[in-house]
């Protein structure tokens, strides 16, 4: 992997991985540089410990596959794979590489640059997992044509996020929190990174409250937009419609307090594992049709709106209003989670692709 930080593709291999171990593999994982997400306890990572070199830090991975000669490489997205190849090259071995993509949106022109020097890699391994139907249409469509190919979706543990556990937790954290029980709390599960777009949540909540709506927002997360989003809550006079609960480990009471999730990202959200734990807890997600927006999301369980449309996200937003319409949203979100997107099948899935690569 590229860095343990906190990301959807961060934890996913995280997750994935332990899931592996419990199945019997054998997980390591290599990241190329440091970051402060822990790996579960039985998954061992090995990470710079100073800052170092794109190279250097091949020359590293291609030691320890002389070391420990796997049967298998896993490249999470696209720094990852070049650095697995040239690592194989170096250690001169033939175990196959099969990468997972979780990218999709192409943001700036060093990204399309980039994508032509990844994409004869991409070609060129022994296999790629997408994680969304519209994401492998999109990469087909710019000249991905590897050796093998299969989409696995993202799943979500039923068990850890469910209607229970909401009711559990919800009127708790509203009190925590002082929202009202007729207040209509918008939630956003993200870090605050500028492609998150937090900023739209916040324009959202002044536009809704203009209308009479008693619509408030629950932001969980921080990064590096928190500054930007306290003071357009200010400037809008919204602040103290607008919470922002910070970083959490178990981001599950926090949900089980939301109305309506939430994600208006303008880039990069595949398939958000964000929006499944929301769904599964029985509370429908109003997205932008970004990614595997549209595989998730439908009007039976929440809605779709175009990238940065301020108007259709409030129309979204206030069709969502009514209690009875939410709640049959709801009940509809948890079931397409539970038919389409369930961890057991994930994990089933990458086992079977993963034990056919290497035999």
């Amino acid at each position: 992997m590229n860095t343990p930080v906190v990301g959807g593709a961060e934890r996913h291999t995280f997750e994935l991985a332990s899931a592996l171990h419990e199945g019997g593999w054998q997980p390591t994982v290599f990241a190329i540089k440091s970051g402060s997400l822990p790996p579960p306890k039985e998954i061992d990572l090995s990470q710079p410990a100073a800052p170092n070199g794109l190279f250097a830090r091949i020359a590293d991975l291609a030691e320890a596959i002389r070391t420990v000669a796997p049967d298998l490489i896993v490249a999470v997205n696209e720094r990852p794979v070049l650095a697995a190849v040239i690592a194989r090259l170096q250690a001169r071995r033939r175990m196959p590489i099969v990468a997972i993509s979780h990218s999709t949106v192409l943001r700036n022109r060093k990204e399309e640059w980039m994508q032509r020097i990844y994409t004869p890699l991409f070609n060129r391994i022994e296999g790629v997992v997408f994680i969304s139907q519209n994401q492998r249409r999109f990469w087909r469509e710019r000249g991905f044509r590897p050796r093998g190919e299969v989409t696995i979706l993202n799943g979500i543990d039923l068990d850890r996020f469910s209607p229970d556990i909401r009711a559990l937790h919800r009127e708790g954290t509203r009190r925590e929190f002082g929202f009202a029980p007729t207040d209509f709390v918008i939630g956003l599960c993200a870090v605050m990174r500028p492609e998150k777009n937090h900023l739209q949540i916040v324009e959202a909540i002044s536009r809704l409250r203009q209308q009479g709506v008693p619509a408030r927002a629950l932001l969980v997360g921080d990064g590096p937009m928190r500054r930007a989003v306290e003071e357009r809550a200010a400037a809008l006079g919204v602040a103290e419609h607008v919470v922002l609960a910070g970083m959490h480990g178990d981001v599950r009471p926090f949900i089980a307090a939301f109305d309506v999730g939430v994600l208006c990202s303008v880039s990069i959200e595949t398939l958000s594992l964000a929006a499944l734990e929301t769904m599964a807890m029985g509370i429908p997600m109003v997205m932008s049709e970004l990614g595997g927006a549209s595989e998730v999301v439908d009007d039976n369980t929440g809605r779709l709106f175009p990238v940065g449309d301020m108007d259709r996200l409030c129309q979204a937003l206030m069709s969502l209003t009514l209690e009875d319409v939410r709640i049959k949203a709801g009940e509809a979100a948890r079931r397409k989670v539970k038919d389409i997107f369930n961890y057991r099948d994930m994990v089933r899935s990458y086992s079977s692709y993963f034990s056919s690569l290497v035999s």
